[in-house]
């Protein structure tokens, strides 16, 4: 059996308001980024949140074939991670992502990896910059400054020789 990842659903989408690239993350667009990361890993995932499954259509956006996702109440969802740690025949492959330093240490001591929230923000979204284009960056300044383009400041800012009456203008 491969990785089972658990992630603690609000501790990880509080990381992501704070830390994402994107704006305006909320429980769907969160799924979906798991989703996606998920599908490249290969992982089971587990994601729980606090409190009672919503009802209708959001319960149904927020439960993506192939990725389980629990919703904790009457319990905590710290609660309901603690058992999933204590109760798995194998910790050593359970991999937990949060923040909650109790949940994190009750991971080590079943001997299980865990991940804090804002570095997995940045296994979600991957930056390979080796695919990426660079492009060359023109100077700041020219390095000298050509006879047309002397010519053509002459035309809009006027000649060494002809004072600036403009600021005069302007107080008047």
């Amino acid at each position: 059996m491969g990785e089972h990842v658990i992630i603690d659903g609000n501790n990880l989408l509080h990381a992501l308001r704070e830390h994402a690239p994107i704006a305006a993350v909320g429980r769907e667009t969160m799924v979906r980024l798991i989703e996606r990361w998920r599908k490249t890993s290969g992982c089971e995932v587990t994601l729980i949140f606090d409190g009672p499954a919503p009802q209708g259509g959001l319960h149904k956006q927020l439960s993506p074939e192939g990725l389980t996702v629990r919703f904790s109440a009457p319990a905590t969802a710290d609660d309901l991670i603690v058992a999933i740690i204590r109760d798995e025949k194998d910790p050593t492959r359970l991999r937990v992502v949060t923040s909650d330093k109790a949940i994190r240490h009750a991971a080590g001591y079943r001997k299980c990896r865990s991940t804090d929230a804002v570095s997995f923000v940045s296994e979600l979204f991957p930056t390979d910059r080796s695919s990426r284009p660079t492009r060359q960056l023109p100077d700041e300044k020219p390095s000298e400054v050509q006879p047309d383009d002397a010519e053509q400041w002459k035309e809009v800012f006027g000649d060494d020789d002809e004072p600036f009456d403009g600021f005069e203008a302007m107080l008047h």
